[in-house]
């Protein structure tokens, strides 16, 4: 995966980046362990309306039957005292998102820090980079959010970052059974 700081190259086995000296483990040391990962939505800011999880809920259901692969959401009030970025790069590895091969995304939206940041697995990058995400996220969230609409603007920009990698994956299979 990509180092928060740096763009360098981190993962379980290399915890530190060799361009920066990040260090996932001192974010344990600050952060201490996360709260367990409730299912595919961690709405520990209180930002969803009933109706909007449950909406958002089926659709990452959907998704992660169809892929095989897994995505969740968390909101926080705060990322403090670590950046939005910083946190859900710690998170997505201490939640271990997609297991240990890393098939998954993973969405954090943070309240005080107006942000929305995603941690894309190395191998679903092939389909979406972390770069590209963060654009789904900034052109079809932000405008939701500015209008106080998390609902809405998380369901948009999940469903299309979902539409990305299922096209993705299904032309992968599409072209394996040509070959």
């Amino acid at each position: 995966m990509k180092c928060p700081n740096c763009e360098g190259f981190l993962n379980d086995d290399t915890p530190v980046c060799e361009s920066c000296g990040f260090d996932i483990h001192e974010f344990d040391k600050v952060l201490t362990i996360p709260a367990e990962r409730d299912g595919l939505i961690n709405d520990w800011a209180g930002a969803l309306s009933e109706d909007g999880s449950g909406r958002i809920k089926e659709r990452l259901h959907n998704f992660c039957e169809q892929t095989g692969m897994d995505c969740c959401l968390v909101t926080l009030e705060s990322a403090a005292p670590r950046s939005p970025r910083e946190f859900v790069f710690w998170l997505f590895n201490r939640w271990q998102i997609g297991g240990e091969g890393h098939l998954g995304v993973l969405v954090l939206l943070s309240l005080a820090e107006r942000r929305i940041e995603v941690e894309v697995g190395n191998v679903l990058e092939k389909y979406i980079t972390d770069d590209e995400a963060a654009g789904v996220l900034e052109h079809h969230a932000v405008p939701f959010f500015k209008k106080s609409d998390y609902d809405n603007g998380l369901y948009h920009s999940l469903d299309i970052l979902a539409r990305i990698i299922e096209h993705g994956v299904s032309e992968e299979k599409a072209n394996e059974t040509a070959n």
